[in-house]
């Protein structure tokens, strides 16, 4: 019964997914495109924070990377008449490769060490996409395909300008997205990641290449991370140096935060949150930062779980409730 609730909760989420920019206007369609991206992007952190117990600093580094490549793929590598998955693939696949070399450079280090060293590398990609400007325009960054037109197979060619465009194909990477990392985490690896965060000296007693399951949770989320940075660009039609420094990894944390960092569903509430409180106290307010950062304090002193970890306790206090009124 339980397991056909969650099914049919899945399902009707979609279904309002695909509904929602017919009755909504483009400003609205175009802040739930940005939480559908921040939501892979969260759900990449997760499987490292949440999932496997690695804290990174620097997972703006995956976002960036991904956008990076997607961008110069458009500019100069792909034709027109090249399907843009392939763009969101090339994105996607270089930030699988940064992944594994993330994880090889930090494979023995652990909790706040793991932190700082994936800070470090993370400015030193900062530092090459602000000094390199014949490759990524420095701080200016790139732009230029704003008004292109892309195909899709068997579908056809779209405008990028499209906004109604640019929110279904963010949507339908997304699922696949989300719906690979759900699996990922119910593999045989996946089990033993979470063993790994239980006890990793344990994990390691018992036969695991402990190593070997960090560098490819690193990869698998850098995979998932620079997706979403590859999707970014298409709905910002544009990419600079901001999307890979602190702020941007920091935000990330936030998201996760907010939602719940435990939970798997955390981040997607996290990033609809985190989207829609920065867009309105801004239009407000100028100190909008002091606001959200007061917000995540209290959420952290008095729901540390975040915000899906505070439902599931309201849940499973109601179960307790209704089974001894049962008795």
């Amino acid at each position: 019964m339980r397991q056909n609730l969650k099914h049919g909760s899945v399902v009707f989420v979609l279904l309002l997914a695909v509904l929602f920019p017919l009755v909504m206007s483009n400003f609205q369609t175009y802040l739930v495109t940005q939480v559908i991206i921040y939501s892979v992007l969260g759900i990449s952190y997760y499987l490292l924070l949440g999932h496997t117990g690695l804290l990174s600093f620097g997972h703006a580094a995956f976002f960036g990377v991904g956008a990076y490549a997607a961008a110069l793929s458009l500019l100069h590598l792909v034709d027109p008449a090249v399907p843009v998955p392939i763009v969101i693939f090339i994105g996607a696949v270089a930030v699988f490769l940064c992944g594994l070399l993330f994880g090889l450079i930090v494979l023995r280090l652990a909790k706040i060490y793991l932190a700082f060293a994936t800070l470090a590398l993370s400015q030193m990609i900062w530092a090459i996409a602000w000094k390199w400007r014949d490759l990524t325009g420095g701080d200016d960054g790139l732009t230029g395909w704003s008004g292109r037109v892309v195909s899709l197979p068997v579908i056809g060619q779209f405008a990028l300008s499209n906004i109604r465009f640019s929110y279904y194909l963010c949507l339908v990477f997304a699922v696949v997205a989300i719906t690979l990392s759900w699996y990922f985490t119910k593999t045989p690896l996946g089990n033993t990641l979470t063993a790994m965060k239980s006890n990793p000296n344990r994990t390691g007693f018992l036969g695991v290449n402990v190593n070997a399951a960090k560098l490819m949770v690193f990869a698998f989320s850098g995979l998932v991370a620079g997706l979403s940075g590859a999707l970014f660009i298409l709905m910002k039609k544009m990419v600079s140096p901001h999307f890979l420094d602190m702020s941007m990894s920091f935000d990330v944390l936030i998201i996760s935060v907010i939602g719940g960092y435990a939970s798997f569903i955390g981040p997607i509430i996290g990033a609809f949150i985190y989207v829609y409180l920065v867009e309105y106290l801004s239009s407000f307010t100028e100190r909008w930062q002091l606001l959200v950062g007061a917000f995540f304090v209290l959420l952290l002193l008095f729901y540390p779980k975040g915000i899906a970890g505070m439902v599931g306790d309201a849940v499973k206090k109601v179960r307790v409730v209704g089974r001894k009124g049962e008795r």
